[in-house]
Order: structure tokens, then C-alpha cells, then sequence
């Protein structure tokens, strides 16, 4: 390695933003320790895609990604986080690593530990007339302050692949 690689800093970021639908009630538990509250879901993403052969719209494989809220939104998402329901998620990559009892072999999960959940649901509130809501629980990051998320044109929920 010569001094110029050496010297070169690069920026470390961890930031997600992921969109999808949670796969199961979500599961809120509190800690032994300080009965700090801790929610935890996963979420299911899939891309669509058109298939050169057949000139159709496909969708791909589903990926499943665990998804951990801690305090007061977990709290929250405890309530809203239901089997269905389509989010997006801020937050950053964590993973831990530790022994299976069982099989005494070295077990690794990666999981976002969310920073900002954002229901997308279009729930209706006070009746007819209403405009539908969406609900975002926890701040951004301070990374994410000017993010613009890309505009998604042409589409309507038939597009939505789950």
C-alpha cells in the first residue's frame, strides 16, 4: 500500500430508507434491565421489472428484512406495525453475531435499527371527505435532513407489486 492509500479518508455512512409492507404483527417487548420499550417487524420489498423475453411485467423475488424500533416508537409501532401494512423505513444496519446453544456454530443477523417509520396506509379520519394520512413516528437523522426521495410517476396502487 503505497502513502496516498494510506492517507485516503473515507466518509463512513450507515443510513436506509427502505419501502415495503410488514410480513407479521409486529412484537413489542420491554427490556429487563431498564423496561425500555423495544418493537420489533420485518418488512418484504420486491422490484418490478419488465422480462425482455415475454414483454411483461414481472415481479422479483421477495426480500425480507428485520426491522428494530426502540422507546417511545416502539411503543407506537407496537400499535400501528400490523400484518399488511406498508411503511418506510429510516434507520441504519446493525448486525450482531453469537453462538447457537444448540449447534455451538457462529449465527450473524443483520437488521435496521429504525431511526423514523412512516405509516403509509390511507387511513381515513372523521369520515367522508377526509383526506388520507400517513403517520411518521421518530425524527429524521441528521444525515438524512435534505433528503428528497425520488418522485414516482405514472403510478397508482394497481403498480404496487404486494
Amino acid at each position: 500500500m503505497n502513502q496516498q492509500q494510506s492517507n485516503l479518508r473515507l466518509p463512513e455512512q450507515n443510513l436506509v430508507l427502505l419501502v415495503g409492507r410488514v410480513t407479521h404483527d409486529s412484537e413489542l417487548r420491554f427490556t429487563t434491565a431498564a423496561g425500555r420499550p423495544v418493537c420489533s417487524f420485518d418488512i418484504a420489498m420486491s422490484r418490478r421489472y419488465l422480462d425482455p423475453t415475454t414483454n411483461e411485467w414481472k415481479d422479483s423475488d421477495p426480500v425480507y428484512v428485520p426491522i428494530v424500533v426502540w422507546g417511545d416508537m416502539a411503543q407506537r409501532c407496537g400499535e400501528r406495525a400490523k400484518k399488511g401494512a406498508p411503511v418506510c423505513i429510516e434507520g441504519r444496519l446493525q448486525s450482531s453475531s453469537w453462538e447457537d446453544k444448540e449447534t455451538r456454530k457462529k449465527r450473524t443477523k443483520l437488521e435496521v435499527v429504525a431511526s423514523r417509520v412512516q405509516f403509509l396506509a390511507k387511513n381515513v379520519i372523521g369520515g367522508q371527505g377526509q383526506a388520507p394520512v400517513s403517520e411518521t413516528i421518530g425524527a429524521r437523522p441528521a444525515a438524512a435532513q435534505n433528503y428528497q426521495p425520488p418522485s414516482i410517476e405514472g403510478g397508482d396502487d394497481e403498480d404496487i407489486p404486494f
